[in-house]
């Protein structure tokens, strides 16, 4: 039907489909987040426009190696649970590097957090859980690759809007890179 967004749509699924069956465990962040702004400019097509997406991540940080489908979670997370009902919605991605932790944080100036959700991401029971699995996804690997004092946390954000989910990890060198 000469529909200009079905062709976007199907390149970027392709791309996504192409990364997930890819053998490669570990990805450059700059990978990662190439993958976050096909699968989100999906979604926008899919809500009409119904938020942005912001990227601040410095090119120091970009080569730096993570596990493979870290963000797309939980932006996706922020996208069902967070911006629903939201005009303007903006969903950011940052990353820092602080004490040889690198922090990626994903943001939004959704409905917020619920109570029993903020703090280090826990196990909870399947029924608490529900919805938030891919969360739980993440916080697995980011153990089970570097123990547990990395994984999730999951707080307010400023002024006590929105939601912010933080990442950590150790801060490793890629292979192009000095992070």
């Amino acid at each position: 039907n000469q529909v200009p967004q079905v062709a976007v749509m199907s390149t970027d699924l392709a791309d996504i489909l192409r990364f997930c069956i890819s053998p490669d465990e570990f990805v450059p962040l700059r990978r990662e987040i190439e993958i976050l702004e096909r699968y989100t400019e999906i979604q926008r097509i899919r809500l009409s426009g119904a938020f942005t997406l912001e990227v601040d991540v410095p090119e120091e940080l970009q080569n730096c190696p993570v596990p493979k489908m870290i963000l797309q979670p939980i932006a996706e997370n922020a996208i069902l649970h967070g911006l629903e009902g939201v005009e303007n919605g903006c969903i950011r991605v940052s990353a820092a590097q602080r004490d040889g932790v690198l922090e990626i944080a994903v943001s939004d100036n959704g409905r917020g957090l619920p109570e029993d959700m903020k703090g280090p991401f826990r196990h909870r029971d399947q029924e608490r859980d529900r919805g938030h699995l891919g969360l739980y996804n993440v916080h697995t690997i980011l153990q089970k690759h570097y123990g547990e004092r990395f994984g999730l946390y999951l707080e307010d954000g400023p002024d006590g809007r929105g939601a912010v989910v933080r990442a950590t990890l150790p801060l490793r060198r890629g292979e192009e890179s000095k992070c």
